[in-house]
């Protein structure tokens, strides 16, 4: 690790640690004039403590914390992935925390970002409820808190111009994106119905040794996760599955 790596770290973990002693959300600048916060969370709550455990490592967000394993896993596959052709995507953003690590290791590629913006869509709830999928996590509201999230997450991105933003409901918003390949995607729609499309779309459009990563496989919160794949393997064949021993139950799926 170089010495401006080591300094970058080393200070971003001392700045996550006032924000919790101070009690307040902290400010700093990142490559690029772009701006990450420190919020005040309870590191206490992460074990080993902030300071021990993530002292000389890069992270950009309070994702790199909380989601350490998943954050960790795509930075070891960095340089397979960045010598792949293709580009990268990210299906279900929210607020943005991981598109700003993909698009932080991957400053030269396209990252596409598929997202209604503005929560669940009806048509994807009706069948999780239908199923019993996941009742108990759509009882809560899910949506992004900034007013505008597209450009909020268009100003924390160090390479925003390299983002492609399609709002919507997916797959139809694919549709200008069908001659595409990809190296690697993030898969994080929470339900069955967007996770099985995102299967059947990005899949075939793998470079092979592309990187799919599959949030909330093992959660047991979002039951439809693990059925899409199920269901996604009976059209494709078995995929090459490694699941993540991560806060949400990541599974890696390696073309």
């Amino acid at each position: 690790m170089g010495i401006k790596h080591f300094l970058f770290n080393s200070t971003l973990c001392l700045h996550r640690w006032m924000a919790k002693k101070v009690n307040a959300d902290l400010h700093m600048t990142i490559p690029r004039g772009k701006t990450i916060v420190s919020h005040r969370m309870d590191y206490d709550a992460v074990s080993p403590p902030c300071l021990e455990r993530y002292n000389g490592l890069p992270f950009l967000d309070m994702g790199c914390t909380y989601d350490y394993v998943r954050y960790r896993a795509l930075e070891l596959m960095k340089e397979q992935i960045e010598n792949l052709p293709g580009s990268v995507a990210e299906l279900g953003v929210f607020e943005g925390n991981f598109a700003q690590m993909i698009n932080y290791l991957f400053p030269k590629k396209t990252l596409f970002l598929y997202d209604t913006f503005q929560g669940f869509d009806e048509r994807d709830c009706s069948l999780e409820q239908e199923q019993q999928f996941s009742k108990e996590a759509l009882s809560g509201d899910l949506k992004p808190l900034a007013s505008d999230p597209i450009e909020a997450i268009r100003e924390r991105c160090p390479y925003s111009e390299n983002l492609v933003f399609r709002k919507g409901y997916f797959p139809e918003t694919a549709a200008p994106d069908k001659n595409e390949t990809f190296s690697f995607v993030s898969l994080d729609a929470d339900l069955y119905k967007p996770t099985h499309a995102g299967l059947e779309f990005f899949y075939p459009r793998m470079q092979e040794g592309g990187v799919i990563f599959v949030h909330d496989y093992s959660s047991g919160m979002w039951k439809g996760v693990k059925e899409a794949i199920q269901d996604a393997e009976k059209i494709f064949g078995p995929f090459k599955k490694v699941p993540l021993p991560d806060c949400c139950g990541t599974l890696v799926i390696v073309k």
